[in-house]
């Protein structure tokens, strides 16, 4: 019965997750196609304006560009933003998106996106271009739920025989004034 249980709530969880999940993807296509680039940059979640600086190979081969505002001043800063290293962003210019990629480095003047390949989109590396990042629904974290989820060892599962243990963090194990007992808290099964 109370495997039955554990799995009813590992799947209403996959279930919640799914809808969050899809509850952020439609938020922020809605602010594309509803809110203007001048609205979104306000709310920190895109940078208007922005030229390439630089261009170089990463790891595994990727393209790394360097975004900066096209401000004709020398040192001029990114407006205040919610970006983060990590974050899926989309690179946009007039025409709309032209690729997606991952920000690795993020300053008060320049922004780093990583390109899985060297994508068919051309961008001018003269400086004359201006191209605005847009912060992406990012579902990395779904993705790593939802597959640790598939290896839990729950109930149902397991081997005959074998018992399900608790991870339990050190130091919370026992009571400082209950006895000491067994380090392998069983959770059913």
């Amino acid at each position: 019965m109370a495997s039955a249980a554990v799995e009813s709530f590992v799947s209403k969880q996959l279930d919640l997750l799914e809808l969050e999940r899809d509850a952020e993807v439609e938020e922020r296509r809605s602010w594309q196609e509803n809110v203007s680039p001048r609205e979104l940059q306000s709310r920190g979640v895109c940078l208007l304006k922005l030229r390439v600086s630089g261009q170089r190979t990463g790891l595994y081969g990727r393209l790394l560009l360097t975004f900066e505002p096209r401000r004709c001043a020398a040192g001029a800063e990114l407006p205040s933003n919610s970006f983060s290293s990590g974050d899926i962003v989309g690179v946009c210019d007039e025409g709309g998106q032209l690729a997606t990629g991952i920000l690795t480095r993020i300053t008060q003047r320049s922004v780093t996106v990583a390109f899985d390949e060297s994508h068919d989109f051309q961008l001018s590396l003269d400086g004359e271009r201006a191209y605005r990042l847009l912060k992406l629904a990012n579902d990395v974290t779904y993705k790593r739920l939802k597959k640790a989820s598939g290896l839990l060892p729950l109930p149902g599962r397991l081997p005959a025989g074998s018992r399900l243990l608790c991870a339990v963090p050190e130091g919370s194990r026992h009571h400082p004034r209950a006895p000491r007992h067994r380090e392998d808290h069983h959770c059913g099964g």
